[in-house]
Parts: structure tokens; C-alpha cells; sequence
């Protein structure tokens, strides 16, 4: 039972499996990655087996290890199973479903740090919806990658996921030992919002925290237009009972609340209350940061930022990892008094 234990065998089939693990990547994914998983997951089991096995039968022959071996054996028998989540009809990983959530979630070309922010972010997204047996969060697959951004984006785009899923793994955003809602968005209006003002919820970690250098981002101020009639029937769509009238539609829109942030809380529509999320969605607005006047017969709507304004502001956290902050300090600066640790 010596040639067991011969370090060069044992080298040499180490090698074979990563070439042969590599070469069924690359041709599965050639074919559009649809059954990627399964392949890589039976390959990756043989070679365990075939690697292991012979050590631990090494051992058991041996007096004076068999203990040892023993301990092997049973170790291999109780590894953990890990969590299984469904995408597509398709059974993944955790820690590979994140791959579709963090590429949906952020570009690509943004800085490492701040991906692996939201591989974080992702990761405790997932695992809430898990603990609450929830809906998962919308993820890409491999398929729907591939078709996106072609082989030779998918090879670069896919190492840059793997490489922030791989330097997180594991961890998870938590406030008093338990997962937080991490919300966030695109471009803040200055400033993040407070949950208890804009949700009238009570989230102590999602509170106003200054994120002044999202006013160089060119989708922090925009700017449009909207003929009377054109605003008009919009709103209806939102408002049926609020008896409009385009000639003095103006003077029927109402901003009645703000939050700390500027941020739209309610809009009173003629005799009708809405939300200013409700508000934005109707005019597909960038945010709920709005104001509005009438300019030479038309209705100007100014808004700033982009997106809901709560949590993390991805902008805002692409800049602090440009001036050299860590995944960690972008994460806890902009949920307050959390920490990032293992789950």
C-alpha cells in the first residue's frame, strides 16, 4: 500500500483533474452553459474521490495512523451540505448564485472593491431571503451571461465575479448579530435617506450618512420636459378619480412632504394623495428628488440622483474604493454601526 503515499502519483493526478476540470469548462461553456453546473459538479466529485481515497486507505493499513485515518474517513462522510438554491429550473450554490445577483446589480468596470461591496451586499440579500423563505433576488445565468456578453466578455467579466465572490466568501452585512436589509442604489442627491422618514420603518442602520461626491456623477441632475397634456394623462393613469385639468395642471400638483433629504414623501394629484415613489414611477422619473415649475407653457421637473436614495449609494462607494477605501470601511460607512463577518 506504499505507492499510495508516493507524493509525485499524487501530484501528477492533482494535474490531470485541474486540466481536465478546465478543459470541461471551456466546452460547456462553448455551448452555451446550460448544463455547466452539472458537469463541473460530477467531474469535481470523481477527482476528490480519486484523490482522497487513496491517502485515506493509506492511513487505515498503516498501525500507527489508522486513528488518523479513521478521523479522515469520518471528516469526508460529515462534511457540511451546503445550501442549495434554485435558478432557472437550475440547483446552484450559494456562493455561485451570487455570480447572477452581483452581475445584475453593479457594472462590471467598477472598482474591485466596490464589486466586492456588493458581493457582500448580494450575499446578504440571498441569505435573508433564505432565512425568510422569501423570493430570491433576480439573477443572470450562465446562459443569459454568455448571451449577453459573448465568450470572450464572459471569460473576463465571470473571473472579475468569481474574484469578489472568492475575497467575500462568506460574509454578510449584520446589525446586532443578524442580517441586515441592504438596501441600496445607483446615485444618491447628495445625501442617503433615513428608513424611518422614507419607509416609516424603523432600520437604525439606514440612516442619513453624507454622500456629497455623487454630485460629479453625470447622472446626478437631470432635467425634463412634459407638455400639460402629455403630464396630465400620465397622471391620470395614477390618479383616475383627481378630476385633472391640463391648463391648470400645475397648480394641481402638490408637493405636501419632504424628507431630511429632499426626497418626495407625498404628492397631493388634485384631491388625490400618492407617494413620490408612486410619483416618479408614473413620469419615470431618476429619483423621488424632484421639483417641479412651469417654463414657457411646459412643465420642467428637475430631479437628483438616481434611485431610491436608501442605504448605499454605488456612485458614492465607486469613488471611496478610487481613493483607496476597502470593501469593509464603504460597507460600514454607509450602513451605520453594522459589521461585516462570516455567516
Amino acid at each position: 500500500m506504499m505507492c499510495f503515499r508516493n507524493e509525485k502519483w499524487t501530484i501528477a493526478l492533482r494535474n490531470f483533474c485541474f486540466f481536465a476540470y478546465k478543459l470541461s469548462f471551456y466546452h460547456t461553456v462553448s455551448k452555451g452553459g446550460d448544463f455547466l453546473k452539472e458537469k463541473i459538479k460530477t467531474f469535481l466529485s470523481v477527482c476528490v474521490l480519486v484523490v482522497a481515497i487513496p491517502y485515506i486507505v493509506t492511513l487505515l493499513f498503516q498501525g500507527k495512523d489508522t486513528k488518523e485515518g479513521e478521523q479522515a474517513m469520518e471528516q469526508l462522510i460529515k462534511q457540511e451540505t451546503p445550501l442549495i438554491v434554485e435558478l432557472n429550473g437550475q440547483q446552484l450554490e450559494v456562493e455561485e448564485y451570487l455570480a447572477g445577483i452581483v452581475a445584475l446589480e453593479i457594472p462590471l468596470d467598477s472598482e474591485p472593491e466596490a464589486i466586492k461591496a456588493q458581493a457582500v451586499i448580494a450575499r446578504t440579500e440571498l441569505l435573508g431571503a433564505v432565512e425568510a423563505q422569501g423570493t430570491l433576488p433576480d439573477a443572470m445565468s450562465l446562459k443569459e451571461m454568455l448571451t449577453l456578453w459573448g465568450q470572450d466578455g464572459f471569460e473576463k467579466n465571470y473571473q472579475v465575479l468569481e474574484e469578489a465572490i472568492k475575497d467575500t466568501e462568506g460574509e454578510v452585512l449584520l446589525w446586532k448579530e443578524k442580517l441586515i436589509q441592504p438596501a441600496f442604489h445607483a446615485v444618491s442627491a447628495g445625501q442617503t435617506r433615513k428608513a424611518k422618514e422614507a419607509l416609516g420603518i424603523k432600520q437604525p442602520y439606514l440612516k442619513n450618512v453624507d454622500s456629497k461626491v455623487d454630485i460629479s456623477s453625470p447622472n446626478y441632475l437631470k432635467v425634463v420636459f412634459f407638455e400639460k397634456n402629455a403630464l396630465t394623462e400620465k397622471l391620470k393613469q395614477a390618479c383616475p378619480d383627481a378630476e385633472l385639468s391640463a391648463e391648470t395642471i400645475i397648480d394641481q400638483i402638490i408637493v405636501s412632504k419632504r424628507d431630511s433629504s429632499d426626497y418626495v414623501l407625498e404628492v397631493q394629484v388634485g384631491t388625490t394623495v400618492i407617494t413620490g415613489e408612486e410619483f416618479r414611477n408614473c413620469l419615470g422619473l431618476n429619483s423621488a428628488c424632484c421639483f417641479l415649475k412651469e417654463v414657457e407653457g411646459q412643465i420642467r421637473i428637475v430631479t437628483k440622483g438616481l434611485g431610491h436614495g436608501l442605504g448605499l449609494s454605488q456612485y458614492g462607494a465607486n469613488q471611496m474604493a478610487k481613493e483607496g477605501g476597502g470593501y469593509k470601511d464603504i460597507l460600514t460607512y454607509y450602513y451605520s454601526n453594522t459589521k461585516v463577518e462570516k455567516k
